[in-house]
This record gives C-alpha cells, sequence and structure tokens, in this order.
C-alpha cells in the first residue's frame, strides 16, 4: 500500500511595491467609551481620519457606550448592533416567583417544613 501524500501549497510572502523606507504607518486613534448600564470603560482603536461615533457596543453586555470626548457630528457606528447579548441575571426568589403566586409558594414551604420536621424529608448526604 503507497504512503500517504501530503499535497499543498506554501503560502508565498506578499511583497509590495512600496519603498518600505518611505512608507509611513498610521498609529490607531485610541477612543474611550464609558458602559452606563455596567459602567466598563472599552476603548475602541479607529483609524486616524475615522469619525468618532457617539455610541459603542459595550465590551461586556454589547449595549450602548456613550463617548467619553467630543463625537463627530453625525458619525454612526457600522456593521455591528447594539442589541444586549447577555440578559440581566435574575435570583432565585424571581424565577420562582414568575412560576408560582406567592400563596402557592407559602403552601409549598409549609409542606417541605412538616417533612422536614417529622423526618420524612431527605436532609443532605448521609455519613456512614
Amino acid at each position: 500500500m503507497p504512503a500517504a501524500m501530503l499535497v499543498g501549497t506554501i503560502p508565498r510572502r506578499s511583497t509590495s511595491s512600496e519603498n518600505p523606507d518611505r512608507v509611513v504607518p498610521l498609529a490607531p486613534r485610541t477612543v474611550e467609551y464609558l458602559c452606563g448600564q455596567c459602567e466598563i470603560t472599552t476603548t475602541a482603536a479607529l483609524h486616524p481620519q475615522a469619525a468618532v461615533p457617539e455610541v459603542w457596543p459595550c465590551r461586556r453586555c454589547r449595549s450602548a457606550a456613550e463617548c467619553t470626548e467630543e463625537p463627530d457630528e453625525g458619525a454612526e457606528l457600522i456593521g455591528l448592533p447594539i442589541i444586549p447579548k447577555l440578559r440581566p441575571s435574575k435570583d432565585h426568589w424571581t424565577h420562582l416567583s414568575e412560576r408560582r403566586t406567592e400563596e402557592e409558594l407559602e403552601r409549598l414551604l409549609q409542606h417541605r417544613l412538616e417533612l422536614l420536621r417529622a423526618g420524612k424529608l431527605h436532609a443532605g448526604p448521609s455519613h456512614r
């Protein structure tokens, strides 16, 4: 049986016709945005000649973070929707309240307490 043969191409280095001594790389313009919801500062690296948008998506909650410096008039964020990705976290009581009324929860609590006091409810892992 012949040995398996890998066939592929070696990527070539891209070459530029520009003289490397005359090329000046542009340093990005950093702009900070403060989120009003989670109070995190998001730093955006923009092209030096790009307009500064008034809002930018927060890096944590994806809600609209406002620019900390003077934004350019009429500049809009392109491409990224400003929709929260993460839902706000709920505590245990909120989850219970969504499914049952307070009267039902009170009845369940009383029933469980009766079982616990009667010794019919497993209280935890048994140690033998």
